[in-house]
């Protein structure tokens, strides 16, 4: 009986030989079978490894009063050599990468995922909720089945925080019939894209 050994590794269906042999001096020199060499057994080990970058969706939306968001990144088969993964936002006025901007896995950590924070960015302009993405970089490795390898993008959505109105102050006033004055102010609550007038 010949059993398989498992491996991590994406390295195709591999043959293997079974090697039969007779123990010289432990077979009677009368039988005529200390010099017979039994014929080798040719196998194959069937792979079941296939390499693939496994990416998480986003963890919620962020938003603009700086709130958070998490994906991760692993890898589905262990590599031959580092494997470097560049990120990137497609917004960077909405959104920003809280620290890890590079992701690289070894041979030893390939399994453990890794975690990569997205922060939402305010603005002064009411412009709803934006739709964003992180987009990672193909895969960069000297290993030939990693290399290139293409990662999935992460829709994410930065919701607005921002209102128009105007804001008049003060909003009673006092004048005189002797001619007294009084003044007020207005002023936006937030950056239009185009003037306003009153």
């Amino acid at each position: 009986t010949v059993k398989g050994v498992n491996d991590n590794v994406d390295d195709g269906d591999i043959p293997y030989t079974i090697i039969l042999k007779t123990n010289k001096g432990l077979t009677d020199d009368l039988s005529g079978y200390e010099n017979v060499d039994p014929a080798d057994v040719s196998a194959t080990n069937i792979d079941n490894d296939t390499v693939g970058i496994s990416v998480s969706t986003i963890s919620r939306h962020t938003n603009e009063n700086g709130q958070t968001a998490t994906f991760t990144v692993v890898l589905n088969t262990e590599p031959t050599h580092d494997v470097t993964i560049t990120l990137s936002s497609s917004d960077t006025t909405e959104s920003d990468l809280f620290g890890i901007k590079t992701l690289t896995f070894t041979p030893a950590n390939w399994a453990t995922k890794q975690t990569v924070t997205v922060k939402g960015k305010d603005d002064a302009i009411v412009d709803g909720n934006v739709a964003y993405t992180i987009l990672t970089s193909n895969a960069s490795s000297s290993d030939p089945k990693y290399n290139d390898l293409v990662a999935a993008d992460v829709a994410v959505i930065n919701d607005d925080n921002d209102t128009a109105g105007f804001i008049v102050t003060p909003i009673t006033l006092t004048t005189t019939e002797a001619g007294g004055t009084a003044t007020f102010t207005v002023v936006l609550n937030t950056e239009p894209t185009h003037d306003v007038t009153i």
